[in-house]
Parts: structure tokens; sequence; C-alpha cells
């Protein structure tokens, strides 16, 4: 599993870097580093535009409508094909711009709430669907980007932060397909019955290792997952992941 840098920094602070005291040639290598840094942030993160400024802002019913709670429970078996790494009848769901990303039948997302995709299976397969369709649920039809990413949200402090700036600065669909962003696959860092920690892998040919991962929190509410953001609207502390083939589970077949 590729490993990244923790801290409590917002993405911005990550790329911002002294160096003055080095020599010029390192001086201009660490330059050239940090260009990349910042173009996979741009490109890459403006899925879920992060919030520069560190501040949380108070949840209020215009901004962080309250996140929908699935009609019954949600009951998905954890046995069977939700119990596999990759379940046997994983499909591709097309979005908006040519965007797609992998679902089941049987793991998720099994029904629809509201014409939202939801219920997944409380395994790490299941919880690694949920991840996936909730980074790029925005991209679905049905509903604006705004409503997509209030249903998909948990409830919280960041909540209103992480869906204003994504609605204003979201990543056009174009723009991901150009630079060949596509699923890849996924790594589970952590799973407990409430909470799990999942990397959504991407293709990312201009990276050093084809790959870049997204690590999300996913926490168990209302019988099913719901991606948990950081009280200042970022999915995450520290840097992307670059994993390399082979750290992480292939979604294999085809993203269309």
């Amino acid at each position: 599993m590729a490993q990244r840098n923790r801290n409590n920094k917002g993405i911005g602070d990550t790329v911002r870097r002294g160096w003055n005291s080095k020599p010029a040639a390192v001086g201009a290598i660490i330059v050239l580093a940090l260009v990349v840094i910042v173009v996979l942030l741009a490109i890459v993160l403006g899925v879920f535009a992060p919030v520069k400024n560190g501040g949380a802002a108070a949840p209020t019913a215009a901004n962080n409508a309250p996140t929908a709670a699935p009609t019954g429970a949600c009951d998905v078996p954890t046995t069977g094909a939700a119990a596999s790494a990759v379940p046997s009848d994983l499909r591709w769901h097309a979005g908006r711009g040519g965007i797609t990303w992998p679902v089941s039948g049987a793991v998720g997302p099994t029904k629809k709430v509201d014409g939202f995709p939801t219920c997944f299976a409380r395994t790490e397969s299941g919880a690694a669907l949920a991840a996936t369709t909730a980074y790029l649920g925005q991209y679905d039809t049905g509903h604006s980007v705004k409503e997509l990413l209030n249903f998909y949200i948990e409830d919280g402090p960041g909540k209103a932060d992480a869906v204003d700036s994504t609605v204003k600065a979201q990543t056009a669909p174009e723009d991901l397909r150009s630079q060949g962003i596509s699923v890849a696959g996924y790594s589970v860092e952590s799973f407990a019955k409430n909470r799990a920690v999942v990397d959504v892998v991407l293709t990312q040919p201009s990276s050093s290792t084809g790959y870049f991962a997204v690590p999300l929190t996913m926490t168990w509410t209302h019988d099913d997952w719901k991606m948990t953001v950081l009280d200042n609207g970022a999915l995450y502390s520290g840097n992307p992941l670059t994993p390399s083939e082979g750290d992480f589970t292939a979604w294999g077949g085809s993203d269309g």
C-alpha cells in the first residue's frame, strides 16, 4: 500500500515549501517536483475543490442539506459476492461526459432513494464501491452537482464548505478524460464496523507510477456508507498517494 505523509495542514499548505537555502540545481529539481504536485492537485482534486482557508463554515439548511436516509434498512448481504474483493457482477455505470465508475447489483448500490443510487454492503468491497460512487457520483445524471454531493457526504462541520467549493470549481469531465484519469481500483487502509478508510485509485499517466489515489473516510450511518470530510471541507490532509500496480485491488474490466 502506498504511504503518505499525514499532517494537519490543508492541501494548499502541503505544496508550500522553502528552498531559498538550497543550491540552484537542487532548487530546480524541487521546483519541478512542486509543479507536478500542484498540477496534480489542481486537476485531480478539483473533482472535490479543496477549501484553502482552513475555516469551517457552520452548516445551514441552504448549503448543507441533511443526508438522506434510505427508506427502510438496506440489509445488503455481507457474505457471498459482498465478501469478495471484486464482485462477479461488477459493471460500469456511465455518468456525464464519459465519466464511469464500478457498481454491483449484489454489493452496491442495490437500490435508489429519490433517484440516488444507495445501499452498499457493510464489507470492504462495499465500502470501496461506496467511496468510489461518493467521489465520482457528482458526475451522475438526474440531479444537480449540489444535490449529489449533499446526498453522498455525511452531515458535519465541513460539509457545506466541501459542497460549495466543489460546485464552484468542479473539474469538467472533459478535463478528466483528456488527462487520462479513470477509475482503476482501490485499497483499504482500515476497516471497522462503523468506519473505513478507502483509497480510491485512478489512472494518471503523467504521475511517476501511472496512478494516484484519493484516501476517503467512509462512515456507516443510516444503514449505509457515507463519505466524511474534514472540518475545513477537505477530503483529507497531506498529498495525494501514488501507488504502483500491485499495491491495490484492480476492479478489472473496462471503464467505458
